[in-house]
């Protein structure tokens, strides 16, 4: 399973995951959270990929590195939980009446909707190739995480 946020909602999704027996792939971009996370969990069972979201090719390496993790750990791909996610709160008008700075708009969409979707058709081709467990076909499950500052 994939969970691309090492705190908050992310953490407790890895631990929960890990209670059920899972293994998880944590890609964040605090390194030092990441590593620290891993430390806190069973051996084995987690490992760290620094990843920023906004930016394709850290998604890739983050991919890549998973994945060979994976193989080496003799477990398939199970999922893919995207929950990435900031925040800039803003009224479209100012109480001057002055419109918001769309770069902050730009940032968040550029992670909460951009990240996430990337993250999913880049790891999306590999969760197809895993063996379908049961007769409904099923290789996996795929959540996207929201939330109002999406």
């Amino acid at each position: 399973m994939y969970v691309n946020r090492a705190s908050g909602l992310g953490r407790a999704t890895i631990r929960n995951l890990l209670s059920a027996g899972g293994y998880v792939s944590i890609l964040d971009m605090n390194e030092e959270g990441g590593q620290a996370l891993v430390q806190e969990l069973p051996e084995g069972h987690a490992k760290f990929f620094q990843c920023d979201v906004s930016d394709t090719e850290s998604i890739a390496q983050a991919v890549s590195g998973s994945l060979s993790w994976i193989k080496d750990s003799g477990k398939e791909l199970g999922g893919i939980i995207a929950a990435a996610g900031v925040s800039t709160p803003a009224k479209i008008l100012d109480k001057h009446g002055d419109p918001f700075d769309l770069r902050g708009f730009d940032f968040v969409m550029n992670i909460n909707v951009r990240g996430s979707i990337d993250l999913v058709r880049q790891l999306l081709p590999h969760l197809t190739r895993v063996e379908p467990e049961k007769e409904d076909g099923e290789r996996g499950v795929i959540v996207l995480v929201s939330s109002s500052a999406a």
